[in-house]
């Protein structure tokens, strides 16, 4: 990377650290989109992941104590049988149509949140909803692993099951912490994850966990904000941008 392309992802990494410990999600997303730019998908995607996983650690103990815990098992294990697949289609799949595809999800993703209608914040009942937690986790796991854009579908999904904010957030963080481990074992295992992996994400660690830390003091001294205002529009305009880049490149 050159001097300016370094700090540009610097600011980024920062930035998205400050979304996800605000809202519980959005880090990898953020920084895919941004860096899909400068670096090729097979690149931006594990990196995005490793530093998902590594800053959030600061996050975990705190989401442990209010997570949804039986949905968040069965999300989980649709998410590791979509994993799988997922790993399978990057490593084959061409460079622009990954671009792309990083820009589509992530775009149809915050779309989707925009024109949500906020409804009733009383929780869901848990009874009947072990198939549909499983499919979420599994919607949310395979765009992970694609494009690193898991936080729609996952969102949008306990969004309607109206969890409070505190527990969506921790549920969402936790989910998430799993979504990219695995995929990083999946796209190591295809040779994807390699040495300028590793030594970007110790360059970028600081800035995420100093992001993360700023989000998590903003979330305990402000009221939780909707995601139509704090995610969403950063996405839709860091997706038109690689749209638009990709478009005038061909």
């Amino acid at each position: 990377m050159t001097l300016g392309i370094g700090l540009f992802a610097v600011a980024l990494t920062l930035l998205a650290g400050i979304i996800r410990g605000y809202c519980g999600f959005g880090f990898a997303m953020i920084v895919a989109l941004g860096l899909v730019g400068f670096l090729p998908p097979t690149e931006a995607v594990p990196l995005a992941l490793l530093l998902d996983l590594l800053a959030s650690a600061t996050l975990w103990r705190r989401a442990a104590r209010f997570a949804a815990w039986p949905r968040l098992r069965h999300l989980l294990a649709g998410m590791v049988v979509a994993t799988l697949a997922g790993v399978g289609l990057v490593s084959s799949l061409p460079t622009t149509a990954l671009v792309v595809g990083i820009a589509l999800l992530s775009l149809g993703g915050a779309l989707s949140i925009m024109l949500r209608r906020e409804g009733s914040t009383t929780p869901a009942p848990l009874s009947m909803s072990r198939w549909s937690d499983a499919t979420a986790g599994a919607a949310s796991g395979l765009c992970m692993t694609l494009a690193s854009a898991g936080g729609p579908p996952l969102m949008l999904y306990l969004l309607h099951r109206r969890l409070a904010p505190a527990v969506l957030r921790a549920t969402a963080i936790l989910f998430f912490a799993a979504s990219s481990t695995a995929s990083l074992i999946g796209l190591a295992g295809v040779g994807v994850v390699g040495a300028d992996t590793l030594l970007r994400a110790a360059v970028l660690i600081v800035p995420a966990l100093a992001g993360n830390a700023l989000g998590q003091w903003l979330f305990e001294r402000s009221r939780p904000r909707s995601l139509k205002i704090t995610v969403a529009p950063l996405l839709v305009a860091l997706s038109l941008w690689v749209l638009v880049r990709e478009w005038l490149s061909l």
